[in-house]
């Protein structure tokens, strides 16, 4: 390619299967963008003690990535890692989720209050990875039943406190001002050299709207289970199946579109 270029991707949902969490269907467009020298770079909900598991598991994953919906972003090039804290720290969404709770006597569940077999229960994840997915820098998912009331005024009153709710697969997020698109801008300058480095972003859901907005190619994956949602990010396209079926299709078309695309990146 003669533009530089790195995919970023959220994992649960889009690159990660909803429900089995298999990421295999994804294989042939990985190794081909590993061919090409096209860094796969995860930007994800899921907290670092979470990403060092995976990055195991899924090689092609690089040593760069974002967490907590952009609140933390890492560098595992040199050691120690470098690990920035973008987000407002837990400790300050979980005094402001309890109070609001409090005020409205609203039925959402922490993660912080919860045990790791409950987090195991509502995600499908084992037992030690529940723990992990416990450990949070600077994000907070909430666990508010389908069929509970009072959502909406949950989300407006932590608005009001300067906070913000993200909508993810499964969970409500507080966040603070940092989001995926802050962790794009972010791994953008840790990966600089002197040329510009484009995006090409795939996510399935409202937490990943400003990744999207902030890529130069975007790519929505349908959800697994339920309607589609409305397509806020108007550039990006809809692609035809979920998951890494959907991952996988989208990235290689988008190679082929981008042809000629057989020189690799220097």
């Amino acid at each position: 390619m003669t533009d530089r270029w790195a995919v970023l991707t959220d994992l649960d949902g889009t690159l990660l299967d909803h429900d089995s969490y298999d990421w295999h269907p994804a294989e042939p467009a990985l190794q081909r963008l590993r061919a090409l020298n096209i860094p796969v770079i995860a930007v994800t909900s899921k907290t670092r003690a979470e990403m060092a598991d995976l990055r195991l598991s899924i090689p092609d994953l690089a040593l760069v990535f974002g967490c907590e919906n952009g609140g933390v972003v890492v560098d595992q090039r040199s050691k120690p890692e470098r690990v920035d804290v973008l987000g407002t720290p837990t400790e300050a969404l979980v005094y402001c989720f309890e109070r609001i709770r409090a005020e409205q006597d609203a039925p959402g569940l922490g993660f912080h209050e919860v045990s790791d077999a409950r987090v195991a229960q509502w995600t499908g994840l084992p037992l030690d990875q529940a723990a992990k997915a416990r450990r949070r820098e600077a994000s907070l998912p909430i666990y508010w039943p389908e069929d509970a009331p009072g959502r909406q005024f949950f989300i407006e009153a932590v608005e009001r406190a300067g906070l913000r709710v993200l909508a993810g697969g499964r969970f409500l997020h507080l966040a603070g001002s940092a989001d995926k698109g802050t962790a794009l801008d972010r791994i953008r300058q840790l990966l600089g050299d002197g040329r510009p480095l484009k995006v090409m972003a795939l996510g399935d859901s409202g937490n990943d709207d400003a990744l999207l907005a902030a890529a130069d190619w975007a790519v929505r994956l349908p959800p697994k289970h339920g309607p589609a949602r409305p397509e806020p990010v108007s550039k990006a396209i809809l692609a035809s199946q979920p998951g890494p079926v959907g991952w996988n299709e989208a990235v290689l078309q988008w190679l082929q579109r981008m042809q000629p695309a057989q020189e690799t990146q220097s």
